[in-house]
């Protein structure tokens, strides 16, 4: 039997407080709560209840954590991680793709530095996105294991480039509880496109992040998770350095862009 904790006692007994509230300013009748009762269960038997929860209130954690604090700002990592990435290394790095990958080319530059603008080398870069179709490797679609997931270093100025491709935007999974949800409060299920990282190096905080591209139209129409922060929306150029495209083995039009990503100091980190 759990032993007594003040803390899950303080801020559930609020919770329950203030779901009792509504239920009574509503005058929710034992027939709609048993409706929710079975959407419950159905949510439970789904296996969606990470899920939702992900959706519903793990932005809302995450920004109470981390907001205010120096530095780049982190945001949720999402369902979709998954650890032992390719280690990438040689010069250029590009993310696993196929031959003929869907997409347009994109190469990205990223650079770490510390509070005080120190570069941070040899830092590990954990890189995943969905791809062109909008799914993501591992999970559902037919891209091959491991594709545009890869984990790579920073140089000894802090610096990392990489070829990848513009991923989409995408719905999370709505065909179940947490979509028939949506459906009912009149929300849609879409994520603008986005990079994901995991960030690590010693003698700092990990980075959790993920960055969005100017103009992405789900940015207006808002993210179902409510991830997006302003700070982490960056602009993707036309790529106009032909040695640069040729050096990534792309022929043709490609696109470009950068972030500088900062870190804060912490402990050491097993990278």
């Amino acid at each position: 039997m759990a032993d007594y904790d003040e803390r899950v006692a303080t801020v559930a007994t609020e919770i329950l407080a203030a779901v009792r509230e509504r239920l009574e300013k509503h005058q929710v009748t034992h027939s709609e709560y048993r409706a929710a009762w079975r959407w419950l269960i159905g949510l439970a038997e789904s296996g969606e209840v990470p899920l939702f929860l992900d959706v519903f209130f793990e932005s809302v954690v995450e920004r109470l954590t981390h907001d205010g604090k120096p530095g780049s700002p982190g945001t949720v990592q999402g369902p979709y991680h998954l650890p032992d990435a390719q280690m990438l290394d040689g010069d250029p790095l590009v993310l696993p793709m196929r031959d003929d990958e869907p997409g347009t080319p994109m190469i990205f530059t990223g650079k770490l530095c510390g509070l005080d603008g120190t570069p941070v080398p040899n830092a590990l870069i954990d890189m995943w996105q969905a791809g062109n179709d909008g799914t993501y490797s591992g999970f559902v679609g037919d891209a091959p294991a491991g594709n545009l997931r890869g984990r790579m270093r920073t140089g000894a100025d802090g610096t990392f480039q990489v070829r990848t491709i513009r991923p989409a935007p995408y719905q999370i999974p709505h065909s179940g509880p947490t979509g028939e949800f949506l459906a009912m409060i009149g929300m849609h299920a879409w994520r603008p496109a986005h990079f994901h990282f995991i960030i690590t190096a010693d003698g700092y905080e990990p980075l959790i992040t993920q960055l969005y591209f100017n103009g992405d139209e789900w940015l207006e129409d808002g993210d179902v998770v409510g991830a997006v922060k302003d700070s982490l929306v960056i602009d993707v150029r036309d790529g106009t350095d032909e040695s640069l495209a040729a050096r990534f083995g792309i022929n043709g039009s490609h696109q470009v862009a950068e972030y500088d990503f900062v870190l804060r100091p912490g402990g050491a980190n097993v990278s």
